[in-house]
């Protein structure tokens, strides 16, 4: 299994979501899981670098938030994982909601 680990602005950003809504560590931790246990699966989503020209290779992977009825409270439906991945490593390097 890849070691997993994210950016500083993603734990950040982390951070400051658990500390409004504690019950969204659940699924943070949940998508990290999913990522962790197979990280090919998610979808490709290469990201292009305008200064260099260069598209690295990424990945997409997205959890539904079941705890809130649809849109109630948080305004969005999903945790979205945009993460690097080679056969040692997983870097999450950005998470954001859908």
């Amino acid at each position: 299994m890849a070691r997993l680990t994210c950016l500083n602005s993603v734990s950040q950003w982390e951070h400051e979501q658990i500390s409004k809504y504690p019950e969204i560590k659940v699924f943070i931790e949940k998508l990290k899981e999913i990522i962790k246990k197979n990280p090919e699966s998610g979808l490709p989503d290469p990201i292009l670098l305008v200064d260099t020209g260069k598209i690295l290779p990424c990945r997409k992977r997205s959890i539904n938030i079941t705890l809130f009825p649809y849109r109630y409270a948080l305004g969005y439906s999903y945790i979205t994982a945009t993460y690097f991945y080679n056969k040692n490593d997983i870097i999450i390097a950005k998470m954001n909601y859908l």
